[in-house]
């Protein structure tokens, strides 16, 4: 992995700080020079002392200083003794000062680099920063670096992105420099308040002393207490021209800088403990991050994980865009020097398949802090607010659409399918009831062996006795699941892969395309297949029946069993799997678990797959979470007809559904899911060729190319390639979760900047959806893409 996943933010051996200011002129230069001046002439402290070895200390005569102005207007035409480059090598000989990009016009980068003809990308902005910080950390043993930003907070770069944002993948901790004139107390809390936002740590605030407007003071009456804020005296007005049109003389000139030396000189005493004060923050935080790994491991109890096979936990720092930020804690070979720094990791793993945008997605964030101060949490029975209707409203016309008439919220997919199977089953009660059945003990369920709908009791007991489930001593399982033929890529094609049930089951077809599995005329034209599907589905459904009791009704993870594996089901068979049950003399409800496949996780404009790709088969119940909130917050809902609605209905409460949590529709999650859908839409209305299925086998999102040859290597059994999943299933003797063929190559990936999480011998990874949106977005995916093909090909 190149590019971001190249970028280092945190070095232990090199303090790094950016420099925000609340407005443009303010006086950012002007402290960044009295910080550079101290921590220049700030002896080292202990821990910088003591992480020189001997023959460093012999040489090292003190902390080498690096000021990097990554953007500047108004050069060099403002590069007078105050434009900030020249001003802090002035004041500071000692520092090592660069600017990055340069534009003539003193005016917004953004408008600059249009009229000026020089554009620069975000991931330019990136590199060449990320440049200049390698090149101090590898000149000095013992250094600091102060990264000045330009103009406000959300002061626009080359690109046009606001520069708080394009600044976000190396969250650099931050000293903000305060607004002292009239309305800077409003600039200011409005900076530290974006700032904050985003993610930023702000160490410190540094504000000029105003006696007359005060500012400092309403200041710190609204921001951390912890934040420390140091106040200097103003600095001295320049002088001004007798003749404004002739400009400064070369003795006014000398009196400005005889009256900034002195006032550098005493203001060096402040700046002094500032620095002390930004060298102990960035220590603690070194120390903090040394110690997560080891306190973690002690104190936390991590799902799905056999603590004893945990070699050395990931410590993540933050996390933007794609990638994880995780802390390294390098030890050289002769153990004599320790590397401690953050590098990026690509999440392929989507944080257990939640990412939709990437990780602090800024209108998601805002959305959340929306709802967050206009209601905090209020109760939900028997009440409503603005974000529980409206995410209703926009569920039942996307994902509902055309059948769904209700929406319970809960929390996550676990409970909403507990939800759904509570609806299902008694819909299903209340029908064998009015048809003179006297119902015995448990309705059972049908679903298909693989199949996983969460860890809740009820959820799992709807699901067959699978590594999940077996070590639950309460668990019952209760119902009739059938092994489902697959579909996986092989040598370039898609291969249908049909258990032993079916008659000739090595005349599997193939399908060169996405499209070929999904056209209707499989449904539509006879086939043998189909024949074969519709007997051995009625058999066992009359066999069940006959022995073991009543069903209730059919739960289906629609196209893609994920935490079985990543198994792709062949469509025709869940088609005709539904027309099986709704035929039986008490037809049961189809309920869809797309708790992770919905909202486009499988292609770019399908909310709902099984409702849009299961060749018309509606269900009575759907589940949705993960993608829901764009992967920010937990929320989940459970779609229902009137059917299922009704069945609640009474006179007594003991009748209702008496389901739910304390946090039920809580305003945060319900406006985060607005904002995703809104985003979903606005994603599908870019897509130029509409709402289509992809030709040829890569799903739209992973190349053709990528995906055959991944596909041919001997040690691949299949590879399935939908929507911005893209699973590798290797050859194992010991195949399902509980394998540990996939591990090694784990291993190798993360060491390359691939953070990836098995299914026992199943390697998948998992972008967010918005990668699915262009070539540009999909860039960082193709590069893991390459990178799981080089290592995979190698093991």
């Amino acid at each position: 992995m190149k590019a971001r996943s190249a970028i280092t933010a945190l070095r232990a051996a090199l303090p790094t700080y950016q420099i925000f200011a609340a407005n443009t002129g303010v006086g950012k230069t002007i402290f960044s020079t009295t910080l550079c001046r101290a921590a220049v002439d700030l002896p080292l402290r202990t821990w910088e002392r003591q992480a020189l070895r001997q023959d460093q200390q012999m040489e090292q005569g003190g902390r080498s200083v690096y000021y990097i102005k990554p953007v500047q207007t108004g050069y060099p035409e403002d590069s007078d003794a105050r434009s900030p480059r020249r001003h802090v090598e002035t004041y500071c000989p000692k520092v090592h000062a660069s600017t990055i990009f340069t534009y003539k016009e003193p005016a917004g980068a953004h408008i600059t680099a249009v009229r000026e003809n020089k554009p620069v990308t975000d991931d330019e902005l990136l590199i060449a920063t990320q440049r200049s910080l390698d090149e101090a950390f590898s000149k000095s043993s013992s250094a600091m670096a102060f990264l000045e930003t330009a103009g406000g907070v959300n002061s626009p770069v080359m690109s046009g992105t606001l520069q708080a944002d394009a600044y976000r993948p190396f969250r650099l901790p931050t000293v903000l420099i305060g607004d002292s004139q009239l309305g800077g107390v409003s600039t200011t809390l409005s900076a530290y308040e974006s700032l904050l936002l985003r993610g930023y740590d702000v160490a410190a605030v540094l504000m000029f002393d105003s006696p007359r407007y005060q500012n400092h003071e309403a200041v710190l009456r609204n921001i951390d207490r912890n934040v420390p804020m140091f106040l200097y005296a103003p600095p001295p007005d320049m002088p001004r021209p007798r003749d404004p049109r002739a400009g400064l003389t070369l003795d006014d000139r000398m009196l400005d800088a005889t009256n900034m030396m002195v006032y550098y000189g005493e203001a060096d005493a402040v700046s002094q403990n500032v620095v002390t004060e930004l060298l102990d923050t960035h220590k603690a935080r070194i120390n903090r991050l040394e110690q997560m790994a080891a306190e973690g491991e002690r104190k936390i109890w991590w799902p799905f994980t056999q603590h004893n096979a945990v070699k050395t936990p990931t410590v993540i720092d933050s996390a933007y865009g794609e990638f994880f930020t995780t802390y390294n804690s390098t030890v050289s070979e002769d153990s004599s020097s320790s590397v401690q720094s953050t590098s990026l990791k690509y999440d392929a793993c989507s944080s257990w398949w939640t990412q939709s945008f990437g990780h602090a997605d800024k209108d998601l964030t805002m959305a959340a802090a929306r709802a967050s101060g206009r209601y905090g949490h209020v109760i939900f029975p028997e009440c409503v607010n603005e974000p529980s209707l409206q995410l209703a409203e926009r569920l039942l016309e996307t994902a509902g659409s055309g059948w769904a008439s209700r929406v319970f919220y809960s929390d996550n997919g676990s409970t909403a399918m507990e939800v759904a199977i509570k609806a299902a089953l008694r819909r299903s009660e209340l029908e064998l009831t009015k048809a003179g059945k006297t119902v015995q003990g448990h309705l059972g369920v049908v679903g298909l062996e693989g199949s996983y709908h969460g860890d809740t009791i009820g959820s799992m007991d709807a699901s067959n006795p699978n590594v999940y489930n077996e070590q639950i001593n309460w668990y019952e399982g209760r119902g009739l699941w059938f092994t489902p033929p697959t579909l996986a890529i092989k040598d370039g094609q898609y291969r249908l892969r049909l258990p032993s049930w079916v008659p000739d089951p090595e005349s599997a077809p193939s399908f060169s395309s996405i499209q070929a599995i999904f056209d209707v005329n499989r449904r539509d034209e006879p086939s043998k297949l189909l024949d074969a599907y519709v007997a051995h589905i009625n058999s066992q459904l009359s066999k069940y029946l006959a022995v073991k009791g009543d069903l209730g009704a059919l739960i289906l993870e629609p196209l893609l069993l994920g935490a079985g594996g990543m198994q792709f089901v062949d469509p025709l068979f869940q088609y005709a799997l539904i027309r099986a049950v709704r035929e039986l003399d008490t037809p049961l409800p189809v309920i869809f678990d797309e708790v992770f496949v919905g909202f486009h996780r499988l292609g770019l404009g399908f909310d709902s797959p099984g409702s849009q790709l299961l060749f018309g088969e509606l269900p009575d119940a759907a589940c949705y979470a993960k993608c829901l909130t764009g992967g920010l917050v937990p929320l989940s809902a459970t779609l229902v007809n009137d059917k299922l609605y009704d069945c609640f209905l009474g006179e007594t409460k003991k009748e209702a559904l008496l389901h739910g949590h304390s946090y039920t529709a809580h305003p945060v999650g319900c406006q985060v899911a607005i904002a995703s859908l809104k985003k979903y839409q606005a994603l599908k209305a870019s897509q130029t060729t509409g709402i289509a299925l992809y030709e040829g086998i890569g799903g739209g999102f992973w190349s053709d190319s990528l995906v055959t040859q991944l596909s041919s290597l001997s040690h691949v059994d299949g590879v399935v390639a939908l929507g911005s999943v893209l699973a590798i299933e290797l050859v194992a003797t010991d195949k399902g979760y509980a394998s540990g063929r996939a591990s090694r190559v784990i291993e190798r990936l993360r060491r390359e900047g691939v953070f990836a999480r098995p299914l026992g011998n199943v390697i998948y990874i998992m972008s967010p959806i918005i990668a699915a949106s262009s070539e540009h977005e999909r860039k960082n995916a193709t590069m893991v893409g390459n990178t799981v093909l080089e290592i995979i090909s190698r093991n």
